[in-house]
């Protein structure tokens, strides 16, 4: 069967073969590609949304339709679809940049919203357990890292799920976990709940899962940690978490006499996730990933020991003994950490990452107060577009020594591409401070926040500054684009299309330079000058930008409005 996509069609289903709803006449070929295959849940017209699998020139995905065009809806879909093109993680659904687009039914209907999103292969954790039964301690451990991993990313772009449950989190052949349905997903930063009025909007509530902040409206991020709890109360004893009774007590649940070989760290670490209060679960992802391995769980217990008057009395003793010995056993670990950490520097230059990596793990291993070796397992990170890994590794390198401005640079950058502004202008400026080579580098990424903050005088300042201080071309072309940017913000437009022309031609690779001459061409009146340059800002670009993609969005868009027009004159 084929579905009609207009909500207000009385008869949706349509064979296979029809071009057009039998019923309505609507096109079912949405978007000249994607036919609707299969609704995922019932098309009711109280939803917001409809949900479908849909054939994409013979590729299966899911596509999520808008079916109002209510301001603040709208806003919130379009930063769901530009948040999942962002991430970049196995473990959440993959969304391309001209998977979200607008179709009009009809002149008098309104216009509907769509976000067409990789369709998970595998079964759900509900499905598996009910499959092979629960898992194995070994098996709760991996999948508790990989949902954190995951959650890190997440909760990073400033959003929370609210709806994690067993159901909700696929398993894939290979054995990667990944979090679906971010239906119900909300920005941790934005107010925009007094604006909607819709106060039941935040009510998303699946039994057993649901911490009880969120059943009153009040979700958090630490929501998601709860949720994942009671989801491995569940994994471990194949007992829904309303089947378990709970103590009248303390009101938690009691589950591990289902599981009475658990390991006990493994389960103190998720009673703690399923705290009543979310001030007494873990503060976030990071606190939470150094302890899940067997031996980061033993570690986490022996915290309360270590403190302790009697060990320190015993572990002072033993130091004074052996100081001398250990003295000289340091010195001959740093030489070879120094070895192992120039081997990974060759492996970077050679563009061999995974060698580069397992030559500074050993060199980490011989020496882990050395900050370059994390700046380095950082930049392989950041280059692997790993951010979890990357941020873990530029702020141990930056606790290390706070004052290196290469790994501030760095940081700089990864903040910047995960949209924390503030964040990103902090390390660019320390960036900028330094004597390094690196600080025009910063002083360019300084300047485009300022531009995204509208303070262009600002930008246009140290782009200029930033140019009497180097002479790298390539530098130079992201000042020169800085400048065309400030200057098509304020309109001149003269200005800015000869900085942007500068850029180009110092780096004809710069996709954002030919972005912004796009736009001046086009607000200048040069329309065939626009559309070349709008093609242009499609070629394939290593940065993922959040504007750079906004900017090719738009770049299909006129570049298919033209054809269109050539179709019809012709």
């Amino acid at each position: 069967m084929s579905y009609c996509i207009n909500r207000q069609c009385k008869n949706r289903e349509n064979p296979n073969y029809q071009e057009y709803c039998q019923n309505c006449g609507t096109p079912l070929v949405i978007n000249s590609r994607y036919r609707l295959l299969t609704p995922l849940r019932p098309l009711a017209n109280h939803s917001y949304t409809d949900i479908f699998e849909v054939d994409d020139e013979g590729t299966r995905k899911i596509m999520k339709v808008l079916k109002t065009s209510s301001p603040h809806l709208l806003e919130m879909f379009e930063r769901e679809a530009l948040t999942l093109q962002f991430l970049n993680h196995p473990g959440i659904p993959k969304v391309d940049i001209d998977d979200y687009f607008s179709v009009s039914i009809s002149d008098d209907a309104e216009e509907l919203y769509c976000l067409v999103m990789e369709k998970i292969a595998g079964d759900n954790l509900e499905q598996w357990v009910t499959k092979h039964g629960p898992i194995s301690q070994a098996l709760a451990l991996k999948w508790l890292r990989q949902l954190i991993e995951i959650l890190q990313v997440v909760h990073e772009q400033h959003f929370f799920h609210r709806d994690i449950k067993p159901s909700n989190i696929m398993v894939k052949p290979d054995g990667q976990l990944v979090l679906i349905d971010f239906g119900t997903a909300r920005s941790i930063t934005e107010t925009y709940l007094p604006k909607l009025k819709l106060h039941n909007i935040t009510a998303v509530i699946s039994g057993g899962y649901t911490p009880p902040e969120q059943v009153d409206g009040k979700a958090t991020p630490q929501s998601d940690f709860y949720a994942l709890g009671r989801t491995f109360v569940y994994l471990l004893t194949g007992k829904h978490p309303t089947e378990l009774p709970t103590d009248s007590k303390t009101n938690k649940l009691i589950w591990r006499d289902k599981v009475p070989h658990i390991f006990s760290p493994l389960a103190d670490f998720i009673d703690e996730l399923m705290e009543a209060i979310p001030a007494q679960r873990p503060l976030n992802t990071t606190n939470i990933l150094p302890y899940l391995t067997i031996k980061g769980l033993w570690l986490k217990s022996l915290q309360i020991l270590i403190k302790s008057l009697q060990f320190k009395l015993v572990f002072n003793s033993l130091l004074a003994a052996s100081i001398t010995g250990f003295i000289t056993y340091r010195l001959s670990f740093n030489f070879i950490s120094q070895y192992y950490y120039e081997q990974g520097v060759k492996e970077i230059e050679n563009n061999q990452l995974d060698a580069a990596t397992d030559y500074f793990e050993k060199a980490k291993e011989y020496n882990p107060t050395d900050s370059r070796i994390y700046n380095n397992l950082g930049l392989v990170c950041d280059q692997k577009k790993d951010i979890v890994c990357a941020k873990n590794n530029y702020e141990i390198a930056l606790s290390l020594n706070p004052h290196n401005p290469v790994t501030s640079y760095n940081l700089g950058g990864l903040y910047y591409n995960s949209g924390n502004l503030d964040a990103a202008e902090l390390q660019f400026k320390l960036a900028m401070e330094s004597n390094s080579p690196v600080a025009v580098n910063a002083i360019s990424s300084y300047a485009k926040i300022q531009i995204l903050k509208r303070d262009t005088p600002t930008a246009i300042k140290y782009s200029l500054s930033g140019l009497q201080k180097t002479n790298n071309p390539s530098v130079q072309a992201a000042l020169y684009k800085n400048l065309g940017w400030a200057y098509f913000v304020e309109i001149a437009y003269d200005k800015a299309e000869i900085n942007l022309n500068n850029a180009i031609k110092l780096n004809p690779e710069r996709t954002d330079a030919y972005c912004l001459l796009a736009q001046v061409l086009e607000a200048q009146g040069d329309g065939q000058a626009s559309l070349a340059a709008w093609k242009n800002c499609l070629q394939k670009d290593n940065k993922t930008s959040v504007e750079i993609q906004i900017w090719q969005t738009m770049a299909l868009q006129r570049l298919q409005q033209a054809d269109s027009s050539q179709n019809k004159n012709n």
